[in-house]
């Protein structure tokens, strides 16, 4: 008896068909192949301080519990969540249950996603506050919910500080509706470096208490990464916020160690169930040994005053950077908080082919965008890497030539890769004068 053979077809969920190659795969490793200074993907290039290393070499001592090595409790290491609940209870002015309010997954990349999936049922609505962190957009596809965009708007022409970025709440107020479930909050922000104000969150909040389903999820991880006068305000402190709000927080832009992927949520006792249930079908449990260092570390540095250390290291980095932008004639914007800087480069005017070439792209993606050519043409013919600002709005809006205006540049680096920097800005300044826009 003879069989015919049937031809295996692969098909992919429908569930990512949103998903496309991102900006993520094309200017990193553009930098590694061209030897650009990368200021692009924010990540720090120097290793954890060196009490966060003791601790993590203390969990490899002969003396620690063998349970270490084991899996960790699933909704996160004692010793953590009790860490954690120490850490924010006196910020929040109530008492967090380690045990029933925190849910440690890995990084907040997981925080995210599981946050949604939990809380998302196809057809419900998010709200997006354009330019967001891509991570945002995955979520509300693989939890089939429906995006609404709303903007960060200049409140003047010509703008040089975060703060001056305004969020219109009679905007807010005309995308909400019945179906709106989650709201997304990132302060401070990634890309711009506004900090939200006081103010603006209890404005945010009036709104948000008036619609019955809608919960915020409120990313606050560059918190100790501010600068000036701006205070990081929780909108979970405010009255009627904390029984609707998914705080999320990781400690890997703090303790520089973004590879260890330690992030958490902070919840009410119900919204966290929810979490922890999805939490453990996806990844189940983090590395219990950086969990216990990440424990200890969070007491540490709270004794030293680390987080002092760390603000005054990075503002020293940002205002070096920021120099070296604004002589550019870049009009860069100072950030209030995280660790970008956006400049502007409405004035850069490309020549031929520039940034087009397709054997100086990874991916041949988005020629059509202006920042995605530019940021391109400074990876691999000027020799510095940005990340093009389009790349944080929605497929709608990215084509819009307000959402290509601004180029993206991290100064999480080391003092020699700065220095490095140095160079290459004289270099561009050089290169850019007889090409300005209008020249």
């Amino acid at each position: 008896m003879s069989t015919s053979k049937v031809e295996f077809k692969f098909e992919e969920s429908t569930r990512i068909e949103p998903f496309k190659d991102s900006v993520w795969l094309e200017y990193s490793p553009l930098a590694i192949k061209f030897g650009s200074v990368n200021l692009g993907q924010g990540f720090p290039n120097w290793k954890p301080p060196q009490f966060v290393l003791d601790n993590l070499k203390s969990t490899l001592s002969p003396t620690t519990d063998a349970l270490v090595h084991q899996y960790a409790r699933s909704a996160g290491h004692i010793n953590l969540v009790n860490a954690i609940a120490k850490k924010y209870s006196p910020d929040y002015g109530r008492k967090i249950n380690p045990l029933t309010e925190i849910v440690v997954t890995v990084g907040a990349s997981e925080a995210i996603c599981t946050t949604m999936l939990a809380l998302l049922s196809p057809g419900d609505e998010v709200i997006l506050i354009e330019p967001f962190f891509d991570m945002y957009f995955g979520g509300a596809m693989l939890s089939q919910a429906v995006i609404r965009t709303i903007s960060l708007k200049p409140r003047k022409q010509h703008i040089n500080n975060a703060s001056d970025l305004v969020l219109d709440l009679n905007e807010l107020k005309s995308v909400m509706n019945e179906k709106t479930k989650l709201l997304i909050i990132n302060t401070p922000h990634n890309p711009t470096g506004k900090v939200f104000t006081e103010e603006e969150l209890k404005g945010i909040a009036e709104i948000v208490c008036q619609h019955p389903r809608c919960l915020v999820m409120f990313d606050e991880v560059y918190e100790h990464i501010i600068y000036d006068n701006a205070k990081h305000v929780r909108i979970a402190k405010i009255p009627g916020m904390y029984e609707r709000t998914v705080t999320i927080n990781s400690s890997g832009k703090t303790f520089s160690s973004t590879g260890w992927k330690i992030g958490w949520t902070i919840a009410p006792e119900n919204i966290s169930s929810a979490i922890s249930k999805t939490h453990q079908y996806t990844s189940f449990s983090v590395s219990t040994p950086q969990q216990e260092a990440i424990a200890l570390s969070l007491a540490d540095a709270e004794k030293s005053g680390f987080y002092e250390t760390l603000k005054n290291e990075y503002l020293k980095r940002r205002d070096f950077l920021y120099k070296l932008l604004d002589d550019c004639g870049l009009n860069p914007i100072l950030p209030q908080g995280s660790f970008f800087i956006l400049a502007d480069a409405s004035q850069i005017k490309l020549k031929d082919n520039e940034g087009r070439e397709k054997n100086k792209s990874i991916t041949c993606l988005n020629f059509d965008y202006n920042d995605w050519n530019i940021c391109r043409w400074l990876t691999t013919d000027i020799g510095v890497t940005a990340i093009p600002c389009s790349a944080f709005y929605s497929e709608e809006n990215a084509s819009k030539p307000e959402s290509q205006r601004y180029l993206r540049f991290a100064f999480c680096k080391d003092d020699a890769s700065l220095q490095k920097a140095v160079l290459v800005f004289k270099k561009l300044k050089e290169v850019l004068e007889p090409r300005r826009v209008g020249n």
